[in-house]
């Protein structure tokens, strides 16, 4: 007998349902483009991970009606402090950016995306869950998508149909490979360890992110909604083992680092790994596009990691939706590739020269590098310049960099007037 089956057909498959694949859902939903968005795991993040929401993003958020919900769950930084060895250097105001939401926040990625797939099920969208993709065929007019579905008690092979694919599954992305594409980049030799604890830090204000310099490392310190910390630290070369990221761990390294905080408990939740920095060599094949991890990871100097998947997700949804819908013809999604692409060259080389200023071991380079942060610390322009850079803002989907300069409104497909 002919086999009658037929594929399920869409208009975009998403592979990846973090926060950068739940974006792009969202706002596909939002613009009522059909799609299919599909994540290898069984559940969805349960911890904090990302745990930094810059202004730019809340932005992007607000656009699908998230942005007063995130806050409303988030922590308010309103400042960037660098200390080192207790003596200030500088210190980065949000609270005047040119934004309805002149802060950052400290919030969960788990709340995050706890939002995102709430907003999703109000627009009539879900996460197809135990999905896992293992190919991708590219034709002329769509791409097929094959895998298996684990999450009933058999492995069901399955294959969709779509015109175009998003692939937000990671800094291991299956898409990334299926089309071929390389990830130059390298590794850094420090080893990063997160951890959210209580701490009793006497001379922090709670609406602050602190940035401590030493020359055992460099550790970040801000408050999450719960009312712990999240503690960033890179420990010395040579621990490839795993380390016991406990409450004494934390107790003597803060002690080693001239930071007055005290851990109260043991650490709620850790986690420690290498960082690698690499950007794909393209970020569209054709009818395969990539954002968030799976097209470039970079330190997490500054936050920039979910914020830049974010912006990405948002960026290549709108402008599928533009092309779908025939408001635009499909020149317009090469500009996708040309300028998150540029963008995320530029974050990968900025959080790498931050990631190295802020581990230097020299005594005499680290005198230089205070004079310096000092000197930048007392020009305005830099402060602001420093801001609008750290947030986002400058590389927002929101905001149209022009080929001259200049800024523009917003195309029409976003629907939104530039702030």
């Amino acid at each position: 007998m002919k086999n009658t089956h037929q594929p399920e057909q869409t208009d975009v498959v998403i592979v990846g349902a973090g926060p950068t694949g739940l974006v792009a859902a969202v706002r596909l939903a939002q613009l009522g483009i059909s799609h299919v968005l599909l994540d290898a795991r069984p559940g969805p993040t349960l911890t904090s991970n990302a745990a930094l929401v810059h202004s730019s993003t809340i932005e992007l958020l607000a656009e699908l009606d998230l942005g007063d919900r995130l806050v409303d769950r988030g922590r308010v930084m309103r400042r960037i402090v660098m200390v080192d060895r207790g003596r200030s250097l500088i210190t980065i105001q949000l609270d005047d950016l040119p934004s309805t939401y002149p802060f950052a926040l400290g919030v969960p990625q788990s709340t995050t995306e706890e939002l995102l797939a709430h907003r999703l099920g109000e627009l009539g969208g879900s996460v197809r869950r135990d999905w896992r993709v293992e190919a991708l065929a590219q034709g002329p007019d769509d791409v097929a998508v094959t895998g298996f579905d684990l999450s009933g008690p058999d492995s069901v092979p399955f294959e969709l149909r779509a015109r175009f694919v998003i692939g937000a599954d990671g800094s291991r992305s299956v898409v990334r490979s299926a089309i071929g594409m390389d990830f130059p980049g390298d590794t850094y030799a420090a080893k990063f360890v997160l951890a959210d604890i209580a701490l009793d830090v006497p001379s922090a204000a709670d609406d602050q992110a602190t940035i401590n310099l030493s020359p055992r490392g460099v550790t970040v310190l801000g408050r999450l909604p719960g009312g712990n910390q999240r503690l960033v630290a890179t420990v010395e070369d040579g621990h490839d083992e795993q380390l016991m990221v406990d409450r004494a761990f934390v107790e003597e390294m803060l002690q080693e680092r001239g930071i007055s905080a005290t851990p109260l408990a043991e650490p709620a939740w850790s986690s420690q790994f290498r960082i690698h920095h690499r950007v794909a060599d393209r970020f569209r094949v054709d009818r395969v596009f990539l954002a968030g991890d799976a097209a470039h990871i970079h330190s997490p100097a500054a936050g920039q990691g979910m914020n830049t998947g974010i912006a990405d997700a948002f960026d290549i949804a709108t402008k599928l939706a533009a092309v779908l819908r025939g408001e635009s013809d499909e020149a317009t999604l090469d500009l996708y590739d040309q300028r998150r692409r540029a963008a995320a060259l530029e974050v990968l080389r900025f959080t790498d020269r931050i990631t190295r200023v802020a581990t230097l071991r020299s005594p005499l380079a680290r005198g230089m590098r205070r004079l310096l942060a000092r000197t930048l610390g007392r020009s305005a322009r830099v402060k602001r310049r420093v801001a609008m850079w750290v947030t986002g803002l400058e590389r927002s989907p929101l905001r149209v960099n022009q080929p001259d300069g200049s800024t523009a409104t917003a195309p029409a497909a976003y629907q939104h007037e530039a702030r």
